[in-house]
């Protein structure tokens, strides 16, 4: 089945982003002692909240949600709250009211990786302009097909080089050259069941449509 984009004209009211991290805990049975280690697979989750909508919407939405196939589907989804990096790339008209919707966006050059992963929760990165905060803790980018959130604020150096500190670690290093994506960045996501319903009231509108999923990858 393909992978789906989520249509940019389904806005949800609330968008809440969570990560799923991986571990596992062993309590010492003569001291109590706890130790905690963290194993590969942290995923995303998130939860949309879609606003009463229109008919017209509404089908839109009851047509996308069945075209998934429940938890067969997959579908490509950005973080609706901050849907581009506030530095590293500007809007292309500032006087537009920065949304989740409405604004037009413009990459300020096209940073990429620089070279082999040493530790995958720092990725080098290249041709952003020298010496400038380039990206702020919170952001996220996208990278080899995986979405991450920047855990510093990050400065490039004379030479227009930067090593993003980033969450969840990398599950397979992105290949050296690969383009950042600071525009709408996204994760590979699935529901996480097979059922859905739209309540529908008069005059056609629906209520409030609740959808949660979760990062799903080969």
């Amino acid at each position: 089945m393909a992978v789906l984009d989520w249509p940019a004209s389904l806005v949800p009211a609330r968008a809440t982003w969570g990560l799923q991290s991986n571990t596992e805990t062993f309590t010492s049975p003569l001291n109590r002692s706890i130790q905690t280690t963290e194993r590969p697979g942290a995923r995303w989750k998130v939860t949309l909240e879609l606003p009463s909508m229109t008919a017209d919407k509404r089908g839109r939405l009851e047509a996308f949600l069945a075209s998934l196939g429940g938890m067969a589907g997959r579908f490509r989804l950005w973080p609706h709250a901050r849907p581009v990096s506030a530095v590293g790339v500007g809007a292309s008209d500032a006087s537009l009211v920065l949304d989740f919707l409405n604004q037009a966006y413009q990459a300020q050059g096209t940073p990429a990786v620089s070279g082999a992963l040493s530790d995958f929760r720092v990725l080098p990165s290249k041709f952003w302009p020298a010496s400038t905060l380039v990206l702020r803790a919170g952001e996220y980018l996208e990278v080899g097909g995986e979405l991450k959130i920047v855990t510093a604020d990050v400065v490039s150096d004379a030479s227009g080089g930067a090593a993003i500190p980033i969450a969840p670690p990398f599950r397979k290093a992105p290949q050296v050259n690969a383009e950042l994506v600071l525009d709408r960045p996204r994760a590979t996501m699935m529901l996480i069941n097979d059922e859905y319903s739209v309540s529908v009231g008069q005059a056609r509108i629906s209520e409030t449509v609740v959808i949660a999923a979760v990062e799903a990858w080969v």
